[in-house]
């Protein structure tokens, strides 16, 4: 049976259930306990404990209600070196004992009590994160379960009850061709309160995807044996912007996977999907399995354990995470905010637009893979990791991104055939600069995600690489690059150590 396993002591099962008002904090750590599918358990030592209480109606009516608790089962019992060292021989110091083993062998993750004398010993055998008070426990849970749904000023997020009522759109014709009963299916997602991400373009639906997060049993995937999240329905409209928000819905179940800590995506999709194939497999996605319908059931690892190989840490393979090992230069690149506002769409630092819902131009600007234009010569190499600082108005870094290739160029229609896929700028705007410039640099590179903190310009100014005021693309030596880490910059989740 999967779920954090959170034991309880006795004073803690006393506030729960007794008849007497008690502190919110009880009530919301249990919800939070029970949303989030721990398991609460007692140790079978309690009885001893609860027995000693002068109370009679109290007593009584905590055993009653203590059959909706699970009992640890086989607990184990503390050797006669841990007892020495916590200094318990007899009585209530050896039940306690007896909770505290249980922290210490690892056969609960979380012992919550508001025994401080419990608390001080823990204290005292580094054990001060496995075990707390109430109060403690509570911002433990919330902390270590929060989440958030990526969110985009573009694509709408919600349930699919807000588009239920578009299923007669056209734009599921191909779906109801594919599917049988599409439309039931559809209604039962609504039924069950699916979470999807839409576009709507000209008040007609142009893309959306629906996802599921799936235990086990639901999802039956071969050799794994943890929740799965499931992209149920990934579609986009044929003559709208295909490949670019394919690249953003994926984006932001990555995102999701990482927030809530799932280690597997998956979807199933037909073989002749060849470009929805071609997307998913350059970012990682790989074939597992053969449905009886024919469908091939795709699977990306999300565990960035499983990421071993060196010369493959930065590929698009294992976006969005990187390596950030001192193999890999880091890059400072000033973009003013004009340029940054339309090449990172759901940056924080972005205003938002009037345009965001209904500007179909507005797309260019939401892929993973992106370019950037400028004139300066500092040669970035193959995997190198780029933090975009945007100069003048916010004077902040934020969006930190892996460069897939550098150039150089002097010809429109080469520098054309390179930024086709990735810019946000017009044609007579690449020309212009061209002419003006006779020669311009073309970055081409992959989002990875959003600093949550980003690092302000007089952070960056005290740095013995950013004595130029970052006026150009600037080199962090890794002496200046670790001091930032270690102020909590970097969101360790994406980084592959």
């Amino acid at each position: 049976m999967g779920g954090m396993r959170i034991l309880i002591d006795t004073n803690i099962l006393i506030h729960l259930e007794d008849n007497k008002q008690v502190s919110n904090e009880y009530y919301k750590f249990y919800n939070s306990a029970i949303e989030n599918h721990c398991r609460i358990l007692h140790h079978k030592g309690i009885l001893s404990d609860l027995s000693n209480d002068s109370d009679e109606e109290r007593k009584n009516i905590i055993l009653s209600k203590l059959q909706k608790y699970q009992v640890l089962e086989n607990p184990a019992y503390p050797s006669q070196e841990f007892l020495d060292s916590i200094h318990a021989k007899k009585g209530n110091d050896l039940i306690d004992a007896q909770l505290l083993y249980q922290v210490y062998k690892g056969y609960v993750e979380l012992f919550i009590t508001e025994d401080r004398e419990l608390l001080k010993k823990a204290f005292q055998m580094q054990m001060k994160d496995r075990v707390m008070n109430i109060k403690d426990g509570l911002d433990f849970l919330l902390e270590y379960f929060r989440f958030e749904i990526p969110a985009h000023p573009i694509l709408s997020h919600g349930s699919v009850r807000e588009i239920i009522d578009r299923k007669n759109d056209s734009f599921f014709d191909s779906l109801r061709e594919g599917y049988t009963d599409f439309d039931g299916w559809l209604e039962k997602c609504a039924k069950l309160d699916r979470s999807s991400y839409y576009l709507i373009v000209n008040d007609l639906i142009s893309a959306i995807l629906i996802y599921n997060e799936e235990p086990p049993r639901d999802h039956q995937l071969k050799g794994i044996q943890e929740n799965a999240l499931k992209i149920c329905t990934f579609k986009v409209s044929e003559n709208t912007f295909g490949h670019k928000i394919g690249e953003l819905f994926l984006n932001k179940m990555f995102a999701l996977c990482i927030e809530k800590k799932i280690s597997f995506l998956y979807l199933t999709v037909y073989p002749n999907h060849d470009c929805l194939i071609g997307l998913i497999e350059f970012y990682g996605f790989y074939k597992l399995d053969t449905m009886v319908s024919g469908e091939l059931i795709m699977v990306r690892d999300m565990n960035k354990n499983n990421i071993v190989a060196n010369e493959m840490k930065n590929s698009p393979l294992n976006h969005p995470f990187y390596s950030d090992d001192s193999n890999f230069k880091k890059y400072v690149i000033p973009i003013e905010e004009q340029f940054s506002e339309t090449l990172f769409k759901d940056s924080e630092l972005r205003e938002a637009s009037l345009f965001d819902k209904f500007s179909v131009g507005e797309i260019q600007g939401n892929t993973i893979q992106k370019a950037y234009i400028c004139n300066s010569r500092v040669k970035l190499e193959q995997n190198d990791l780029a933090f975009f600082y945007i100069s003048k108005t916010k004077m902040k870094a934020e969006p930190v991104g892996i460069i897939d290739s550098y150039h150089r160029v002097s010809e429109f229609t080469e520098l054309k055939s390179l930024v086709a896929k990735r810019t946000v700028y017009s044609d007579e705007s690449i020309l212009t600069q061209l002419k003006d410039k006779k020669e311009l640099t073309v970055i081409l590179f992959r989002l990875s995600y959003y600093l949550k903190k980003p690092i302000p310009y007089t952070e960056l100014k005290e740095l013995e690489s950013c004595k130029n005021n970052l006026t150009t693309i600037t080199k962090l030596s890794e002496e200046d690059y670790t001091i930032l880490k270690k102020k909590g910059y970097f969101d360790e989740r994406y980084i592959v150590n």
